[in-house]
């Protein structure tokens, strides 16, 4: 294509990318200076920040760090002006008004989206400091990925190949782990996990969503379960501001809550 449709181009490819929910990496030499210098030119710092705008799920160093003199500095530039771009981003509160197609082939698949989309509206809404995903396939994390929520998107799930294919999504940080078919077991797990590492603290603001649950025999009950949980969760929490006037943190599929130490 002529040089002067490249940005359009690169943009288009992104944004149908992310409809589709497919990852996207952008690789074109970024900061290509840093094969020889230890600093960027502004161009680059300028075609770094234009990919993260752009929403992109991945920018890939390549000669950089292959065969460049300073593959770590290269590295930490990308990081540190990615970074600051998606705090602008959110200081701003720039929350686009891109439209997400279903992409899923069944009523079921459908439901999984709605629910994804609901609970990334709401973390915006709420200010929440993150979403816990507890998933098998990884489905569910991609299309909580898909929506770009400001906070980050922890995932949970037992398969090591699941954890791996995460790692390349926008915002998701993904963990291995055991779980039971108890939902409220394995929120204090991750609870605890998380706390123990310093990426959560007592207090912060969680919103949960699972398609983790063993006892129920099809995909499409599944989501039916959960929908019915968040009225379930709505009702505990009305009832329990009630008699207490204070909130607890509610083991739901899917729920707002305020995660308070008990240690």
């Amino acid at each position: 294509i002529p040089l002067e449709q490249v940005p359009s181009a690169q943009q288009k490819i992104v944004q149908l990318c992310r409809q589709l929910n497919k990852p996207v990496i952008v690789a074109s030499q970024l900061l290509e200076s840093m094969i020889e210098y230890p600093t960027p030119t502004r161009a680059e710092v300028a075609d770094v920040s234009e990919a993260v705008r752009q929403r992109a799920d991945a920018l890939m160093l390549s000669g950089e760090s292959a065969m460049g003199q300073y593959p770590d500095k290269a590295l930490a530039v990308l990081r540190s002006v990615s970074v600051r771009i998606e705090k602008w981003w959110r200081e701003e509160k720039r929350h686009e008004a891109m439209v997400l197609p279903d992409v899923g082939t069944s009523f079921a698949d459908s439901i999984s989206e709605e629910i994804c989309n609901s609970a990334a509206k709401m973390a915006n809404n709420l200010e929440v400091d993150a979403l816990f995903v507890y998933t098998k396939t990884g489905h569910m994390a991609s299309l909580l990925s898909r929506c770009r929520p400001d906070c980050p998107i922890f995932a949970f799930t037992t398969t090591t190949s699941v954890r791996r294919r995460l790692n390349l999504q926008w915002g998701l940080i993904p963990f291995r782990l055991g779980f039971s078919d108890d939902m409220e077991s394995n929120l204090n797990k991750t609870f605890s996990l998380l706390k123990a590492r310093g990426m959560i603290k007592s207090g912060d603001l969680v919103i949960a969503v699972s398609d983790m649950l063993q006892s129920i025999q099809t995909h499409l009950c599944i989501e039916l379960a959960v929908s019915f949980a968040i009225y379930s969760a709505l009702i505990n929490v009305r009832m329990e501001m009630t008699a207490t006037g204070k909130q607890r943190s509610l083991a739901q599929p899917i729920l707002w809550s305020q995660f308070h130490s008990t240690k």
